[in-house]
């Protein structure tokens, strides 16, 4: 149908629309770029956000990179779930750009577990590009 498809749109458009990608990386992956917007927030405040991504690592990583670049002066925060789903604040890592345009990066060793991924900003609806590699 077409009204569903074009309402969709301008929701998304409008950023109504809140969809969430999960992926699942295992050693070996092929680096990701994810692009989309970020959401309107108060540095590493996530409060009623909902995440862009959910990231599940099957094992632990020695060595694993979050970068972000952004038009915006973004955070990018990264939040992990215990065995229930619920967030572990104490776990939670937010970088923040200290200018517009900045890239930020998240390197290092990551254990075995799911992560949400929030990318946010003062005003919110600026492009990015998250890449994550090994």
């Amino acid at each position: 149908m077409i009204v569903p498809t074009t309402l969709a749109m301008l929701l998304a458009n409008a950023g109504l629309l809140h969809s969430q990608t999960v992926q699942r990386l295992a050693p070996g992956f092929n680096a990701l770029e994810l692009q989309g917007t970020s959401a309107q927030g108060n540095n590493c405040q996530v409060g009623n956000i909902q995440p862009q991504y959910t990231i599940t690592l099957e094992q632990d990583f020695g060595s694993l990179n979050f970068s972000l670049q952004s038009a915006g002066q973004s955070a990018l925060i990264i939040e992990p779930l215990n065995s229930t789903g619920e967030p572990v604040a104490s776990g939670r890592q937010c970088v923040l750009a200290t200018a517009p345009g900045q890239t930020v990066e998240a390197p290092g060793y990551w254990e075995e577990g799911t992560y949400k991924i929030y990318i946010v900003d003062s005003t919110g609806g600026q492009s990015y590009t998250l890449s994550i590699s090994q």
